[in-house]
């Protein structure tokens, strides 16, 4: 899958090393700034080689349960190009124009039941690749004037074979056509 530009992806290991050193440097500090009167006024402890263990252990402990911002969700506007093009059921419905084909373009698709113009495409990503959970408003082939939001899931599953449907229980596969 392809990872999503732009996200800022920092590793456990180097957030946690880089909070243990602004913690260590911060504690080193705060024991050199804290004058003896103000050591005198709030405790002994205040300042000392005890107090920056506890600092930097509590820089630790937030730096590992803390976890680097990751996007999960990536929104378009648009199917993604390797979605564009006629899919069937089966390659011999390709010839003959059947019912169930599905013709993806950029902003629309279409199929046996009207044509759609996609407002919205969110990509996830899934144990077997990126879903497209793709958010339309839908014209009935039959009649023009009836419109309806729809919502279509499409997994790309690799050698030009995709499944798609309006929920994860409704899935079908489907194989691109060849280019006319």
């Amino acid at each position: 899958m392809k990872k999503p530009t732009g996200v800022l992806r920092m590793s456990n290991l180097s957030f946690f090393v880089s909070m243990l050193a602004l913690g260590f440097l911060v504690a080193c500090g705060v024991h050199k700034a804290i004058s003896r009167r103000r050591r005198a006024r709030w405790g002994p402890w205040v300042g000392t080689p005890a107090m920056n263990l506890i600092f930097i252990i509590f820089i630790a402990a937030s730096a590992l349960l803390a976890r680097p911002a990751v996007a999960d969700i990536v929104r378009r506007t648009t199917i993604p190009s390797v979605m564009l093009g006629t899919w069937a059921e089966a390659t011999e419905h390709c010839a003959t124009k059947n019912q169930s084909n599905v013709s993806i373009e950029l902003a629309k698709y279409a199929d046996g039941s009207g044509s759609c113009v996609v407002q919205r495409v969110v990509e996830t990503a899934g144990s077997r690749g990126p879903n497209y959970a793709v958010h339309a408003l839908c014209t009935s082939a039959k009649d023009q004037s009836k419109t309806q939001i729809v919502n279509i899931i499409i997994r790309p599953q690799g050698n030009d074979q995709a499944s798609m449907g309006r929920s994860f229980g409704a899935l079908k596969t489907y194989q691109r056509c060849p280019a006319e």
